[in-house]
């Protein structure tokens, strides 16, 4: 089905269903009763012995900025992938890229020069949309079970821009890695190399000669002999940087190089014209004039990034950079509740139809089935679908009645998820190597255990409608991974954690229900219709989504008993 309809929830189908419901009910309005709607949340509400409740639900989270500490110790909010970027796309976004920076310093004798590829524009969105699809049943008057399945897609909307103006880049693609004109980049490259390859064999030998007392024609070499050792070696150091940086006669080397019309390329060209100089002088005459090797003619453009992820130049092995979806079956929840104390007596229609103040408790336990896939680790965005971890899951809920139209509930949640093993990107990504060379490992995957805390007020207004709202406090344990490379006894990832996290939110919803009317006979269908919007505050410890949320409920009750 198209995402449109927000995967099996369809909004039409909710909305119409509701408005039957609300005709069918207004029309005998009735005096107003305590607890008669339920509200955003959990609640302490035991199901019917015999009962079933069937959920559809649709739930939309987004977000396009973060929580993230401070280098003060303190939290800001940053728009998604901030970090990343820059007026000048360097070493700092490719790391891979630090020996071909050192070596363009080496052959331009600009101590200071910094590559760069031009400016990264980069900004991102998240949206997850999750239809859980769930059924109750009521064991007995206290005890229940409920299965919970959720559909969920994920999508990315990732934008990184490099160098959209055109001007701001001094290195390009290196032109040996062209498939149509490479071969003439690396014969350039090569013709380079032997020049000076032969320079240096020339001019070892001619060191050799004029060390005999009896050779003539040495009055260069004799007057600086350390001069001419010192040109074997500048010139060495220049032909392994050349090989280094732009590659020889059959392969190429970094993946960017200066630009051909550009001042690092013209610092390159008076590097080797000076070698050339200094071997004529004593006599060595093979270097030509003007050698060099290949410079760019290209550089990367706004969709730079994209080539760049999938070039094997660059060692990446992306196959993919954002703007993806995944879809499929989230973490499939297993739970039972146990009513620990009621003062209504786990009595519905006392519940819905006795305006008294009371008390309930209730105790939930289950198990989460880790059947989400976890993150991909071709696609340095990847927004899972679920964390795909077996887990123990705990909850208690309490609901305090204070008066007919007004209870509250409080609700503590543990989840402990249970160690597992996971394929990861070795070197483990962080917004500083997302786009360094990795590979593919393994890692034992430990999760920190989530707690949450939410306090929800209610307010019925008459037996219909309802209004809530809720103050959550959710925090995430530290995570941690402790892998390394299978194929390499070097240990590229070792006990490395991401901090707890904590955030704040806040939840506002509203609420109908025909539970009330039904347990008088007044009503067609048991049922239950609430809509909830949640709002970020606050956040803190490590990098957390800064996400709202909407949730759009329907409860369908059969077994439901009548006064």
């Amino acid at each position: 089905m198209p995402s449109a309809f927000r995967f099996a929830v369809s909004l039409r189908t909710l909305v119409a269903f509701g408005g039957a419901l609300l005709a069918g009910a207004v029309a005998r309005p009735r005096s107003v009763h305590a607890q008669t709607v339920a509200g955003l949340g959990d609640d302490a509400i035991p199901l019917p012995k015999g009962s079933k409740r069937f959920l559809i639900s649709g739930l939309w989270n987004d977000w396009d900025a973060v929580y993230a500490p401070t280098a003060s110790g303190g939290t800001t909010t940053r728009p998604l992938f901030a970090s990343l970027a820059t007026s000048q796309a360097g070493v700092a976004i490719f790391p891979q890229l630090v020996s071909a920076e050192a070596g363009v310093r080496t052959l331009t004798g600009q101590s200071a020069f910094a590559l760069s590829l031009g400016a990264l524009d980069a900004a991102g969105e998240v949206r997850q949309s999750i239809a859980p699809l769930g059924v109750s049943l009521g064991l007995t008057r206290r005890l229940s079970l409920r299965l919970l399945v959720p559909y969920v897609e994920s999508r990315d909307v990732s934008q990184l821009l490099l160098n959209r103006v055109g001007s701001t880049a001094n290195v390009g693609i290196n032109p040996a890695y062209a498939s149509g004109t490479g071969a003439a980049a690396r014969s350039a490259n090569g013709a380079v190399l032997s020049q000076l390859d032969l320079a240096r064999t020339q001019l070892t030998a001619e060191i050799a000669r004029c060390a005999l007392g009896t050779a003539t024609g040495c009055d260069a070499i004799r007057a600086n002999g350390a001069a001419a050792q010192s040109l074997l070696i500048r010139a060495g150091t220049t032909r392994t940087t050349i090989a280094s940086v732009y590659g020889d006669a059959t392969k190429g080397g970094a993946p960017v190089v200066p630009i051909d019309n550009g001042s690092a390329q013209a610092a390159v060209r008076t590097t080797i014209a000076t070698l050339r100089s200094e071997f004529a002088a004593l006599g060595i005459t093979n270097i030509v004039e003007g050698a060099a090797p290949a410079g760019a003619t290209t550089v990367y453009g706004p969709g730079g990034m994209t080539r760049i992820v999938s070039d094997t130049a660059w060692k990446l092995g992306y196959t993919r950079l954002g703007n993806t979806r995944r879809a499929g079956i989230g973490d499939i929840d297993l739970t039972a509740s146990y009513l620990l104390f009621d003062s209504f007596q786990a009595d519905q229609v006392r519940r819905l139809l006795t305006p008294s103040r009371g008390v309930r408790s209730m105790l939930t336990a289950g198990w989460r089935f880790g059947t989400a896939g976890a993150d991909r680790t071709d696609d340095p965005f990847d927004v899972p679908i679920g964390e795909g971890a077996n887990a123990l899951l705990v909850r208690s809920t309490t609901d305090l009645v204070l008066t007919k139209a007004f209870w509250m509930s409080t609700t503590v949640r543990a989840v402990k998820p249970l160690s597992d093993q996971i394929a990861v990107a070795l070197p483990f990504r962080t917004d500083a190597n997302v786009f360094d060379a990795f590979t593919v490992g393994t890692a034992t995957r430990s999760l920190g255990t989530r707690l949450e805390l939410e306090v929800a007020p209610r307010v019925s207004i008459g037996q219909f409608f309802g209004l809530s709202a809720a103050y959550l406090v959710r925090r995430w344990g530290a995570d941690r991974y402790e892998g390394g490379d299978p194929m390499s006894s070097a240990t590229l990832m070792s006990d490395v954690a991401m901090p707890s996290r904590t955030m704040q939110a806040a939840a506002f919803g509203a609420s109908f229900s025909t539970l009330a009317s039904y347990v008088r006979g007044r009503s067609r269908f048991p049922a239950e219709v609430i809509y909830s919007h949640t709002i970020p505050v606050s956040g803190s410890g490590g990098t957390v989504p800064s996400a709202t949320s909407d949730r759009l409920e329907l409860r369908i009750y059969t077994g439901f008993p009548r006064r």
